[in-house]
């Protein structure tokens, strides 16, 4: 188990027209031993350049970057003991599933040997190693149930078979460090759940230290020990994933973190009283002491709540759209705050039908506040 520590990293490309793109700044971040991080954010927002960098795919063009206490910024990517596994799975599809996975050791053992001493060594030698690699094959086989393909080549296979493959690999190596580059992408969304929860069980047992990209924040929820939310080329939160959903660093994350989102109207504060559109809600005396500001008022889908018309606190709202999702329901509601999305328990929204007028609230303990600006920060 190895720790990854970055310091101030940063990637800069060239470009002929602009000068200069800044695709990654000043990136710290510090994954310990045996822990399972995921980068999560939209396209574009630096994440899988930041993986590539830890991988030596990419040159660091700013800070540093240690594997265990050893700074590896010039260090080839063949000498970091990494494992990369790649989107489109990258196998040699001339190869066998068990050739696949035993590539990365036959490659190692050529490097270790020579090409000619491997060539021309002593038979012995080499028998045993040849063995040592077989025993490890069979060994990664039987933990990703791939017994039964080993003879099959790559295009015999399933997309979630040559994902597990393709994982098999990374892990017959034993590398100090696995890396991960949206490895489910191309999986449908049942394949997606059984393969993200096989690799929560084979990070339970290797104990491995994972690096995992993705920009489905579901799957990086659903995986990750911490959460490194980026966006535009920062770090905009570093925390566990349910300190994220229930205590999002800024308005970015808070919008992003969450399925529904969570729902954001823009206002102004006075006296703990929030109004947008000439609309109004008290969120208590707490909050008074932050003054008479514009600000953004966040609340999840799942803390609105449907009440009798005219109640207090509440909002009037016309029913837009209703998706019924077996145990639960989720309402779009067109409001004067704009549309709202409320999430409810199916036997609540039994008998509502679109077009429908209601009223909603919502728990003033469950909402947030936060600064104008895309990522403006939780007040």
């Amino acid at each position: 188990m190895a720790t990854v520590t970055l310091t101030k990293v940063g990637k800069v490309y060239a470009d002929s027209a602009h000068g200069s793109v800044r695709a990654v700044e000043a990136v710290d971040l510090k994954i310990h031993g045996g822990e399972f991080c995921v980068l999560v954010g939209p396209s574009g927002c630096g994440k899988s350049t930041t993986l590539r960098m830890v991988a030596g795919l990419e040159e660091i063009s700013e800070g540093t970057l240690e594997i265990d206490g050893k700074r590896v910024n010039d260090l080839p990517a063949k000498d970091r003991d990494i494992a990369f596994v790649f989107q489109n799975y990258a196998l040699y599809p001339h190869l066998t599933v068990a050739a696949n996975i035993a590539f990365g050791l036959e490659t190692r053992r050529l490097h270790k040997s020579g090409l000619i001493a491997a060539l021309k060594g002593q038979l012995s030698a080499r028998r045993d190693e040849s063995a040592s690699i077989r025993a490890r094959v069979s060994e990664v086989s039987r933990t990703l149930g791939l017994d039964p393909l080993l003879t099959r080549f790559p295009r015999e296979l399933s997309g979630g078979q040559r994902q597990r493959v393709a994982v098999g690999r990374a892990i017959a190596r034993d590398p100090k460090v696995f890396l991960f580059d949206e490895p489910l992408s191309n999986l449908d969304a049942r394949l997606r759940i059984e393969t993200r929860t096989e690799l929560r069980l084979l990070h339970r047992r290797l104990a491995a230290t994972i690096i995992y990209v993705t920009h489905d924040q579901e799957e990086a929820m659903t995986l990750a020990d911490r959460l490194v939310v980026m966006h535009q080329g920062r770090v905009q939160q570093n925390a566990s994933a349910q300190e994220c959903y229930e205590s999002p660093a800024n308005r970015f994350v808070a919008g992003f973190i969450g399925t529904p989102p969570m729902n954001i109207v823009d206002g102004n504060l006075k006296d703990g009283v929030f109004t947008a559109n000439g609309v109004s809600i008290s969120l208590g005396a707490e909050r008074a002491p932050l003054g008479a500001r514009a600000c953004a008022l966040g609340f999840r889908p799942d803390r609105v709540r449907v009440v009798g018309h005219h109640a207090p606190q509440s909002i009037t709202a016309t029913l837009a759209a209703i998706e019924r999702l077996g145990d639960r329901t989720d309402l779009a509601l067109d409001t004067a705050w704009g549309r709202i999305v409320a999430r409810l328990d199916a036997d609540l929204a039994r008998e509502m039908r679109e077009g429908e007028a209601i009223s909603i609230t919502f728990d003033s303990e469950h909402t947030h506040l936060f600064e104008p600006g895309e990522c403006g920060r939780r007040l």
